[in-house]
């Protein structure tokens, strides 16, 4: 079965944005690269758990808060819908 992604990038911009945060700016606060940060925020890479915790410190934020900020992002029923649904198969 294929992985499903779940993107986190645009709830880190717009979370930065509230905060007045450049992309810049959040990047050096962490120590990060800029470029990794427009990365994250399109999509194109996926953070690490470790990167998820500096990015919440960054945005001064709990990480479990930023999780929350992303869960009520995603349509979590439909994403594992068919998941759950389907009937198992023995092999």
């Amino acid at each position: 079965m294929k992985e499903k992604t779940i993107y986190i990038g645009k709830v880190i911009r717009t979370l930065r944005k509230a905060k007045g945060l450049t992309q810049e700016k959040l990047a050096n606060n962490i120590n990060l690269d800029r470029s990794y940060i427009s990365e994250i925020e399109r999509n194109i890479k996926a953070p690490s758990l470790y990167t998820i915790f500096k990015l919440a410190l960054g945005l001064g934020m709990l990480p479990e808060d930023l999780i929350k900020k992303v869960r009520q992002s995603v349509d979590f029923d439909s994403l594992f819908e068919q998941e759950f649904t389907r009937p198992k198969v023995e092999k």
